[in-house]
């Protein structure tokens, strides 16, 4: 949860590389399909010529008269179609080659109801996550079950505060200025989130808060992991979740970050595009991979030579994701 800006240009990632890949077959579709048309085009105009070539040698000139046309005729009205299915295959290959999927769906995104309709998906989404994420600081901040449900909805709240914001900063028609007062108005909401969290937990229970907060991204690194291994030998304990989460925080607040992509006001400025740069996305990349082998280092020590294994694959998947997360956020907000 770095930026909220950054938050909405991942929102529905799946979905948007689901519509890519449609696009991508109807691409290769209509290729092949104008590639087919060309070489029967290219079949009639063979026939005739080749029929052309029969009338010359004919004897009869009544003869030469019918085969003139009914060839001309028949070949005449085939080529004409052909060739109007081809031209506007031709114009379809084009348009789709030229149209950017992503900017099709921020287009999509300019609507009310689509807008709503993934609000209501990341609330379904982001209610189990925040009961699994922060089952643990409602525990260790005594919460009754009516407090623990009240501080879910202010994390809820606060998540969310900047999604309409956010998927109005994917117009593309906005200007610098337009995108820069945007981004104030994410700060300004979730400012006014945590002032309501610090007045509903106290200044004790709301630095607790703040403290267990900065350790959710690394929960949520090693829940991911465990879940994927539920049941088996590879399952993490208990007790290796936990030094697992503390190894990943000390070496996180440990490791200098260089790369804008991790700092906390990210997106401040609005300027999404201008922060998704490929040098930016590249100098992110290469220290996120000298941070993961500098925690693996750790890790050993804590995993068996199984687990070490396995979660050395998960650390490459998360990686790839991440940068694929970026390209497509950079697509999404390129002009």
């Amino acid at each position: 949860m770095k930026t909220t800006a950054l938050i909405i240009a991942i929102i529905g990632c799946i979905a948007l590389g689901i519509f890519g890949v449609e696009q991508s077959k109807k691409l290769q579709a209509q290729s092949e399909e104008l590639m087919a048309t060309k070489q029967q085009v290219a079949a009639l105009e063979a026939e005739l010529k080749e029929k052309s070539e029969a009338i010359e040698n004919a004897r009869s000139v009544e003869a030469k008269s019918r085969i003139l046309q009914k060839t001309l005729s028949e070949s005449t009205t085939a080529a004409v179609a052909e060739s109007k299915k081809s031209e506007k295959l031709q114009a379809s290959l084009e348009e789709a080659k030229t149209n950017n999927p992503m900017h099709t769906m921020a287009s999509m995104l300019k609507d009310p109801g689509m807008r709503d309709l993934v609000k209501n998906q990341q609330k379904m989404t982001l209610g189990p996550i925040i009961d699994q994420q922060y089952g643990d600081l409602f525990k260790q901040l005594n919460l009754t079950p009516e407090q623990s449900a009240t501080f879910k909805d202010l994390i809820l709240k606060k998540t969310l505060a900047g999604t309409d914001v956010g998927l109005s900063m994917m117009d593309g028609s906005l200007d610098a200025s337009q995108r820069a007062e945007l981004a104030k108005q994410v700060k300004a909401q979730s400012e006014e989130m945590e002032t309501e969290m610090k007045q509903f937990l106290g200044d004790n229970n709301y630095q607790a808060y703040q403290s267990y907060e900065k350790t959710v991204p690394d929960r949520m690194n090693i829940s991911q992991f465990n879940q994927q291994f539920a049941g088996t030998a590879t399952a993490l304990t208990s007790e290796q979740q936990n030094q697992m989460v503390q190894a990943m925080s000390d070496a996180r607040n440990n490791f200098t970050w260089t790369s804008s992509l991790n700092k906390q006001d990210a997106a401040a400025s609005g300027d999404i595009a201008g922060m998704l740069t490929e040098d930016n996305i590249a100098k992110f990349t290469a220290e996120r991979e000298q941070f993961d082998q500098q925690f693996l280092n750790k890790a050993q020590q804590i995993l068996t030579p199984e687990q070490y294994a396995s979660y050395q694959k998960f650390q490459q998947q998360q990686r790839d994701l991440q940068l694929m997360s970026f390209k497509m956020a950079r697509q999404l907000f390129s002009k």
